[in-house]
């Protein structure tokens, strides 16, 4: 799990240098809206009106890399819908007052003024790709905070809860690539990783994963290339000689078609596990060159069948407004799930500080279905229960879910256990 999400983390590092439940209540995983009940007294809140709650977002609008970050409000906005056309929650409309762009580079600052300006009781979406320095004052005035988890400053915080994971941990021994490569019969390993810091330790957990569970050996490793590089020849000839079958990077999407067209190039036949290749554009126009590679997600995939019931309500609401589907869309739907589960659960009398209590019981959250179950006990801090991925494999351009079972789309394992287990749970 783990591996996707630090390989983005090690990009955007590189960007900044360049810039200089199931479906009840006791289960608490339902993103239904029913039984929301009408307001029953007044609530002295921040963003708290006698009929709307005021909700807030912070995304990396305007970015380098082009990425659709701006659908994570896309995302909060479609569920808010669907509560509100069912009369909200105790008599009050969700509405997103205030969607901020940090343009990379001035998440505090737009955080700050986001809290201070636009009276707001939650924030969501958070969608920042470089680092969360909003965290800070979110922390301080004990906000409910909720968005996509690409960050370190996420790691302990109780009030913030990330969409595909509470907290992360670059370089950390994992489960998830040793797990791939047993069950695709892989045996040599190549990894890839820029020559900074947060790039160099991702490739070193990749190291230290097959180190720990040796179900291939690394044949391979390379911590040296500059950011921008184009030329893998060198990189490739080597892991060709050195008979590499698996290659695995910590890049961006860029320097995974240029290595994938230089394997293409010399012959090299290895299968790519792509850390943040879901982006069906990037696929179905470059389908020769990843075909039969590997995508690992955190939330169930668009193509899962039969589709969990959280994935056919997000269709359902995006589809009413127009808006596009893609990841970090779902990032933001998922988010405002987790506030509107921490609102029916902290009851009429809501307050911030009830809210976050009420999701730090929460044991096994799915959003219906939408992510496996989330223990909010432990999910803020580095050590999980387990870890679980949705897996995908390209073929002809498209994405098609591997390795799951009708219902249960995650693939998941103990999380850092002494040995890989012979079998892996589906959930």
């Amino acid at each position: 799990m783990r591996v996707r999400l630090i390989a983005v983390l090690a990009v955007l590092t590189l960007v900044a240098m360049a810039c200089s439940n199931a479906s009840d209540t006791k289960k608490s995983g339902s993103t239904s809206t029913t039984g929301g009940g009408a307001s029953s007294s007044t609530v002295d809140q921040p963003g708290v009106t006698k009929d709307t709650i005021r909700v807030g977002g912070v995304a990396s609008k305007t970015n380098l890399l082009n990425g659709p970050y701006a659908s994570s409000f896309d995302g909060v906005n479609a569920y808010f819908d669907m509560v509100n056309s069912q009369g909200g929650i105790y008599g009050r409309k969700l509405q997103l007052v205030s969607e901020r762009d940090d343009q990379m580079g001035q998440n505090q600052q737009q955080v700050e003024a986001l809290l201070a300006q636009d009276n707001v009781f939650a924030v969501a979406p958070i969608a920042t790709i470089l680092a969360f320095s909003g965290a800070k004052p979110l922390v301080d005035q004990n906000v409910p905070a909720f968005g996509w988890n690409i960050n370190d400053e996420w790691t302990g915080a109780k009030n913030l809860f990330g969409s595909n994971a509470g907290a992360l941990c670059n370089g950390c021994v994992s489960t998830t690539l040793p797990f791939l490569a047993k069950r695709l019969g892989k045996k040599k390993i190549g990894v890839l990783a820029y020559n900074v810091s947060n790039s160099a330790q991702c490739a070193d957990g990749v190291k230290k994963s097959f180190d720990a569970y040796p179900t291939a050996t690394v044949g391979f490793l390379s911590k040296s290339l500059s950011f921008g590089v184009t030329d893998f020849s060198v990189e490739v000839g080597k892991m060709k000689d050195a008979g590499v079958d698996f290659v695995t990077t910590c890049m961006d999407t860029t320097a995974t078609l240029n290595l994938a067209k230089e394997m293409r190039k010399q012959g090299m036949k290895a299968t790519q596990y792509l850390p943040n290749g879901y982006d069906a554009g990037l696929i179905s126009a470059n389908k020769d060159f990843f075909q039969g590679d590997y995508v690992g997600l955190q939330f169930a995939p668009f193509q899962s069948q039969p589709p969990p019931p959280g994935l056919v309500q997000f269709n359902k609401w995006m589809d009413k407004k127009g808006y596009t589907k893609n990841e970090t869309a779902m990032h933001g739907w998922i988010s405002a799930a987790q506030l509107y589960t921490g609102l029916k659960l902290a009851g009429p009398q809501f307050t911030r500080q009830k809210v976050i209590d009420a999701l730090n019981k929460l044991t096994d959250y799915t959003a219906d279905g939408l992510i496996s179950p989330r223990n909010w006990t432990k999910e803020h801090n580095i050590t999980h229960d387990q870890a679980c991925t949705a897996w995908l494999k390209v073929e002809n351009g498209k994405f098609v879910p591997v390795f799951a079972v009708p219902n249960k789309p995650f693939v998941c394992l103990p999380d850092q256990p002494k040995t890989l287990p012979a079998k892996a749970t589906n959930v």
